[in-house]
C-alpha cells in the first residue's frame, strides 16, 4: 500500500521552451505563464498543452507523461504571414492545400510559413498545380500559363525585335564609319 501511495503522489519536473520564446502556455486549461518555463511539477498521465504567440500558429499537444525525474519540451512555432493573391483572369477556381477555395480576383489570406500547394481550375479542368513557398508577407500575381501557340508567337516577336535591333546597329555603325 505504501508503494502505491508513493507512485500516486509522484510528480515529474517539466521544462517547456519554445522558439520564439515568450509563448503563452496553458496546461490542462490552466495558465502557466510565458516560455521558457523552468520547472512545472506534473503528475504522470495525459496532459493537454497549449502554446500561443501572436502572429504564429498555435500549438495543441497531448502529452502522455510517464514517471521520470524530468522532461524538457521544445516547441517550434510557425509564423503566419499575410499573403495577397491577385489575378486578372476570370472564371478560375483557386484551391490552396486542398482546403481553401476561392473565385475572387483578389483575396488576402493568413498563411502559415512553409510550403503550400495551389491548384488552379477552370470548371472541373485542372489548369495548373504549383508549389508556393511562403516565408514572408507577400503578394502573388497569377497569370494563366502561355499556350504553345502563344509561346511560338512570343518567340516570333522576339526574333523580329532582334532583327530590328541588328538593322539599327548596322545603320549606327555605317554612320559612325563615315
Amino acid at each position: 500500500v505504501l508503494f502505491f501511495l508513493t507512485i500516486s503522489f509522484a510528480k515529474v519536473s517539466v521544462r517547456i521552451e519554445s522558439n520564439p520564446s515568450n509563448a503563452n502556455v496553458k496546461i490542462d486549461g490552466e495558465s502557466f505563464g510565458l516560455t521558457p518555463i523552468e520547472e512545472i511539477s506534473l503528475a504522470p498521465g495525459l496532459h493537454k498543452i497549449d502554446l500561443a504567440y501572436e502572429e504564429y500558429v498555435p500549438i495543441q499537444y497531448e502529452l502522455d507523461l510517464q514517471l521520470a525525474t524530468s522532461v524538457v519540451l521544445l516547441f517550434q512555432l510557425n509564423q503566419i504571414h499575410t499573403v495577397t493573391f491577385n489575378t486578372q483572369e476570370t472564371g478560375l477556381n483557386f484551391v490552396l492545400d486542398s482546403k481553401y477555395n476561392w473565385f475572387e480576383n483578389k483575396i488576402k489570406l493568413k498563411m502559415e510559413e512553409g510550403t503550400h500547394n495551389l491548384k488552379v481550375l477552370n470548371g472541373d479542368s485542372l489548369i495548373e498545380e504549383k508549389e508556393l513557398k511562403i516565408n514572408e508577407a507577400s503578394e502573388i500575381f497569377y497569370e494563366l500559363p502561355l499556350s504553345e501557340s502563344q509561346l511560338q508567337l512570343s518567340q516570333q516577336k522576339v526574333d523580329e525585335a532582334l532583327k530590328a535591333l541588328k538593322a539599327l546597329q548596322s545603320v549606327k555603325d555605317s554612320i559612325e564609319n563615315e
